[in-house]
C-alpha cells in the first residue's frame, strides 16, 4: 500500500507540473506567433543591396552667406570701428570740440551701447553679432581706462588697475555666460598687459606677481572648462610675455627676481592639474605643456643666474619625474612627462656643467628613439632626431686637442650612441633593416674616418706631417679590416662592401694627396701595406 502511495504522489506532481508548462507555453505563444507575422512580414518587402549600404552623405558645401555676413563681417568691421571711433575723438580734440571729460564719458558710453546692444543680439539668436558687439566692449573699457590715467591724468594707478580689474572680470563673466572663445581671448590679452597700462615709479612686484598668477589660473580654468582651445594656448604663451618683459622693462631687483618668476612654476602645476584631471584634447594640451616649459626654460636660463635657474631646473624635472612614475602606463600622458623631465634635466645639466650639454643631448635622442617606438609616438621620433642632430653639430666641428679631454668624450659618445641607436632601429622592424643598415652603416664608417683622422695627429705628435700621413693611411686601413671582420660575423652585408670602399679611399688618398709629401720608402711601405690587404680580401670574399 505504501508503494501505491508513493506513486499516486509521484503522478499528481507530474500533472501539477505539465499543467505549469502549459501555461508557461501559452504566454510565449502569443508573442512567438507576433514575432513570426513580423519577420514573414519583413521578408516579403524587397531591400535593395545598394539600399543597405548606403548612408547619408554630409554636406559639406560652404555657406558663403553664412561664412561673409555672419562670421567674418563682424568681426572684421567691429575693430574698423573702435579705430575710427578712436580717430573721431583725437579729430574732435584737435578742433576743440570736446573735452578730455567729454571724451572719457563717450567712451564709457559707448562701451554701455556696445553691451546692451550685444546682449539683446544674442537674445535674438544672432550669436555671432551679439559676441562680438560684447567682446568689443572689453577694449573699449580699458582703452578709455588707460586715456583717463595716462592721458589726461584724471586717476592714480590704483584707481585704474582696479577698474581694469573690474573690466577683466566682466570678460570672464560675459564669455563664461554666453559661452564666447572670442570674449575670453580678448579679455585674456589686455588683462595680461593691463599693468604696462598702469604708470607707475615704483612698481609693486607681488600685487603684479598675484594679479597675473591669478589671471591665469582663472583663464586656463575657464579654457579647459569651456574647451576653448585657441584661449588655452594664448594663456600658456601671454603669462610667459608678461613676466618676462616685466623683468626687462620694470627693473626688477635681484632679491625679488625669484617672486618675479614664481608665477611659472605656478604655471606648470595648472597646466599639469589640467593635464592630469580633464580628458579634453589631450593631445593638445600634452604639446602646449611641452612648449611651455621649452619657452619658459629658454628666458629663465637668461634672466636668472646659473644657480637660480638650476634650482628652477630641478624642480620642474622632479614634478615631471614624479608625473611619469605614477602614470607611466598611460600612453598619452606617460611619454610627454619623460619629455619635460628630460627637458628639465637637460637645462639643469646646461647650468651646472655646460661641456655635458652635449652628452646629455645624445643620451636625450637615445631615450625619445626608445618611447617613440614603445608609445608609437611621432613627436618623440621627431625630438629625437632633433636632439641628435644638435648634439651631433656641436661635436662634430669640435677638434680634439689631447687625448684626455671633453672633445675626446664627446666624440666617443657620439660614435658608440650613433652604432647603438643603427643596431636598434635595424632590428626594431625586420621590414626596414635593410633600409637602416643601408644608411647607418656608411654614416658610422664616416664618423670613425673623422675621428680616426684627428687620432693621427695626436699619435703623430711632434714628428713630421709625413708620419701624420701614414698613420691616417694605417688607421683607414685598419678601419677597413674591422668592417669587413664586424660585418662577416654579424651578418652584416653592407661591412664588406664598405671595408672595400675605405680601401679604395685610401688608396686615392695616397695617389692624389700623399705621394707628393712622402720619402719613397714611405711609398713602397704604403703600398705594400694596401696591396697585402686588398689581395687578402679578395682571397677572403673569393667565390669560386
Amino acid at each position: 500500500m505504501e508503494g501505491k502511495h508513493n506513486l499516486e504522489e509521484r503522478v499528481q506532481h507530474l500533472e501539477n507540473r505539465v499543467r505549469y508548462l502549459e501555461s508557461k507555453l501559452q504566454m510565449i505563444q502569443p508573442e512567438k506567433v507576433a514575432d513570426e507575422k513580423a519577420a514573414n512580414f519583413t521578408h516579403d518587402i524587397p531591400v535593395s543591396k545598394t539600399d543597405s549600404v548606403i548612408e547619408p552623405k554630409e554636406n559639406n558645401v560652404i555657406e558663403w552667406d553664412v561664412l561673409i555676413f555672419q562670421k567674418i563681417l563682424p568681426r572684421l568691421f567691429i575693430f574698423v570701428f573702435i579705430i575710427g571711433v578712436l580717430w573721431g575723438f583725437k579729430a574732435a580734440s584737435d578742433y576743440g570740440y570736446l573735452t578730455a571729460t567729454v571724451k572719457i564719458l563717450l567712451g564709457f558710453i559707448t562701451a554701455i551701447a556696445f553691451v546692451i546692444i550685444g546682449i539683446r543680439q544674442l537674445k535674438q539668436g544672432r550669436t555671432v553679432l551679439g559676441q562680438v558687439l560684447v567682446g568689443g566692449a572689453i577694449p573699449i573699457l580699458m582703452l578709455t581706462t588707460f586715456t583717463m590715467h595716462q592721458l589726461y591724468d584724471m586717476t592714480g594707478p590704483e584707481v585704474a588697475f582696479l577698474l581694469n580689474i573690474i573690466w577683466i572680470g566682466l570678460g570672464l563673466f560675459f564669455t563664461y555666460k554666453y559661452k564666447s572663445q572670442s570674449i575670453g581671448i580678448v579679455s585674456a590679452i589686455g588683462g595680461v598687459f593691463v599693468p604696462f597700462l598702469i604708470e607707475s615709479t615704483a612698481p609693486n612686484i607681488p600685487v603684479f606677481v598675484f594679479y597675473e598668477t591669478l589671471l591665469y589660473v582663472l583663464f586656463i580654468w575657464l579654457a579647459l572648462r569651456s574647451r576653448y582651445i585657441i584661449l588655452y594656448y594664448l594663456s600658456a604663451i601671454l603669462l610667459n610675455i608678461a613676466l618676462l618683459l616685466f623683468i626687462i622693462f620694470a627693473g626688477v631687483p635681484e632679491n625679488d627676481k625669484w617672486l618675479a618668476v614664481s608665477p611659472v612654476l605656478v604655471q606648470q602645476i595648472a597646466l599639469l592639474t589640467g593635464f592630469i584631471k580633464t580628458s579634453y584634447s589631450l593631445n593638445k594640451q600634452a604639446y602646449t605643456l611641452f612648449s611651455s616649459v621649452l619657452l619658459s626654460s629658454l628666458w629663465l636660463g637668461v634672466v636668472l643666474t646659473d644657480s637660480e635657474s638650476s634650482i628652477v631646473f630641478a624642480i620642474i624635472a622632479l614634478l615631471y619625474g614624479v608625473s611619469f612614475y605614477y602614470y607611466q602606463k598611460d600612453t598619452v600622458r606617460a611619454p610627454i612627462f619623460i619629455a619635460n623631465a628630460l627637458m628639465g634635466i637637460l637645462f639643469f645639466v646646461k647650468m651646472m656643467s655646460n661641456e655635458l650639454t652635449i652628452e646629455m643631448l645624445i643620451g636625450s635622442s637615445l631615450i625619445y628613439m626608445y618611447i617613440a617606438h614603445k608609445y608609437k609616438s611621432l613627436f618623440h621620433t621627431l625630438l629625437g632626431i632633433l636632439t641628435y642632430f644638435i648634439g651631433a653639430i656641436s661635436i662634430i666641428y669640435k677638434f680634439i686637442p689631447a687625448w684626455i679631454s671633453w672633445e675626446m668624450l664627446h666624440w666617443l659618445v657620439l660614435i658608440i650612441a650613433t652604432s647603438y641607436a643603427i643596431y636598434y632601429l635595424a632590428n626594431r622592424r625586420k621590414e626596414d633593416y635593410q633600409t637602416t643598415m643601408n644608411i647607418g652603416v656608411p654614416y658610422v664608417s664616416i664618423l670613425l674616418l673623422a675621428f680616426t683622422a684627428m687620432l693621427s695627429i695626436l699619435l703623430a705628435d711632434n714628428a713630421s706631417e709625413s708620419m701624420e700621413r701614414i698613420i691616417m693611411s694605417i688607421l683607414w686601413i685598419i678601419i677597413a679590416i674591422a668592417f669587413m671582420l664586424v660585418g662577416k660575423s654579424l651578418s652584416i652585408i653592407q661591412g664588406k662592401y664598405i671595408g672595400a670602399g675605405i680601401l679604395f679611399l685610401t688608396l686615392a688618398k695616397i695617389i692624389l694627396i700623399d705621394i707628393y709629401f712622402v720619402s719613397v720608402a714611405v711609398k713602397a711601405l704604403l703600398f705594400i701595406i694596401l696591396g697585402i690587404v686588398g689581395l687578402l680580401v679578395s682571397r677572403a670574399y673569393y667565390k669560386k
